[in-house]
């Protein structure tokens, strides 16, 4: 019987050196995208499966990334952890998912202190939630991915709601709506608030008033979209326009709609946040500012990556931008943004 390849014979056939190899495996994010491709390749066709016990053992990492995620099956919760799996896996890592909503906050406790992964992934982060300082204080490298808190010495990725959501107004604005509705919702964290006060903000210096009639704080469900639309389009002078602070809100308010025969965007425009898949099919065509799930996701990998390597680097806080796309809620009107 051959024996299993050497990491010297790797090595050779990769044209590098055996620290290089070794690198490789380890996940080492300073190792060149080429010569990475290149020794990977040479383990695959080498059938060369490394122990990951005795990796382990030696190297004191698991090649696993701990996800903690919350409404796992929303349209944008699902895109999110989609997306997190396939980048991890593109770099040799595996992931552990805990669903918050329904671990006890002392499982998780113990999860954060039993080392089971090298870092960990949290994209649920709230102001009320003990998770980020309980990740942090485990000692374990963390990054916050899509929500952040505000001044927490702790690496974060995330969207630029205000100013996505701040372009939303000025859409609106500019297309000449004046009586606009917003369907908001209680900010348990920075990414509802932002997008909540980044379109007040622009029509506040658009001269344009919000009727405290026409704002509706709810819940996350469909059904609380849909419940909104019914309240705001079932008055005597209904807005002309509405935004939200979700997709799956606007989804429920799209379909509000057209339960009481308000027709988009005849009657009524509409703009979600997010810019999930469903967007984009024919049956909602909804006008939305994109939550960048790619770049978010990738940018806080690399930086998970280079913080396990690294453990005392400086801490990086990166906002990434949220463009308006615009689509049939809105007319397919455009904006000279």
């Amino acid at each position: 019987m051959a024996r299993p390849p050497t990491s010297r014979d790797l090595a050779r056939l990769a044209g590098v050196s055996q620290a290089t190899v070794s690198r490789v495996l380890t996940n080492n994010p300073k190792v060149n995208p080429e010569t990475r491709a290149r020794v990977l390749q040479v383990l695959k066709d080498a059938n060369y499966t490394p122990n990951a016990l005795a990796r382990a053992m030696k190297t004191g990492r698991t090649d696993t990334i701990g996800v903690f995620m919350t409404r796992v099956t929303s349209p944008f919760h699902a895109e999110l952890l989609d997306e997190i799996g396939r980048v991890l896996s593109s770099v040799g890592l595996h992931m552990i998912l805990w669903n918050i909503e329904h671990d006890p906050e002392e499982t998780i406790a113990d999860v954060l202190h039993q080392r089971l992964v090298d870092g960990f992934l949290l994209t649920s982060a709230t102001y009320d939630s003990k998770l980020h300082t309980m990740a942090l204080a485990s000692g374990t490298p963390t990054v916050l991915l899509h929500r952040g808190i505000d001044d927490l010495d702790c690496d974060q990725v995330v969207g630029d709601n205000w100013q996505g959501a701040y372009d939303a107004g000025r859409y609106l604005v500019e297309a000449g709506h004046t009586d606009i509705g917003l369907v908001t919702l209680t900010h348990t964290g920075n990414t509802s608030r932002d997008r909540d006060l980044g379109f007040r903000a622009a029509l506040t210096d658009a001269g344009v008033k919000i009727k405290p009639s026409n704002v509706v704080s709810v819940g996350v469900p469909h059904a609380d979209g849909h419940a909104a639309a019914r309240k705001l389009l079932s008055k005597r002078k209904p807005p002309t326009a509405i935004y939200t602070v979700t997709d799956l809100l606007a989804f429920g308010i799209l379909d509000g709609a057209r339960a009481i025969g308000a027709k988009v965007p005849d009657d009524v425009w509409l703009i979600g946040f997010d810019n999930t898949e469903l967007a984009s099919w024919e049956s909602f065509d909804l006008t939305s500012v994109e939550q960048p799930v790619h770049a978010i996701v990738q940018t806080g990998i690399d930086l998970l990556r280079k913080r396990i390597a690294e453990p005392d680097r400086p801490t990086e806080i990166i906002s990434l931008p949220c463009p308006l796309v615009i689509r049939g809620s809105t007319a397919n009107t455009p904006w000279a943004s």
